[in-house]
């Protein structure tokens, strides 16, 4: 121990096994949290299936190329424009969540609100 007590290099060359182990558990927690993550980075395309969740965290670019699908599928019967088209998937997504029906409520049950 020096004046100040024992260094962090002291400590660890007394405990060369306990601090192998400690290395060993930081890096496979790494390991894991990296492995969740990418998953999860890459893009996923919306379907008619997809969830209300899916579409609150999608991108931009996904939520107007869905809602030109929407529109392209469903114009003769409910969908007027891509825009409007979104707003409304906004305001219906939202009134899911806020019923906590979100993880559950399919994008064009969503538009017919049912839920």
């Amino acid at each position: 121990m020096g004046p100040d007590g024992p260094s962090l290099k002291k400590l660890i060359l007394a405990h060369k096994r306990a601090t192998a182990g400690v290395i060993a558990v930081v890096v496979v927690l790494v390991g894991v949290m990296v492995a969740a993550a990418l998953p999860s980075a890459r893009e996923v395309s919306l379907s008619d299936s997809s969830t209300c969740s899916a579409w609150g965290s999608a991108s931009q670019a996904q939520r107007s190329a869905y809602a030109r699908l929407y529109v392209a599928e469903y114009a003769s019967t409910r969908a007027r424009d891509q825009d409007t088209t979104e707003a409304d998937l906004n305001s219906a997504c939202t009134h899911a969540a806020y019923l906590g029906e979100a993880d559950d409520i399919s994008l064009v049950a969503a538009m017919n609100h049912a839920f």
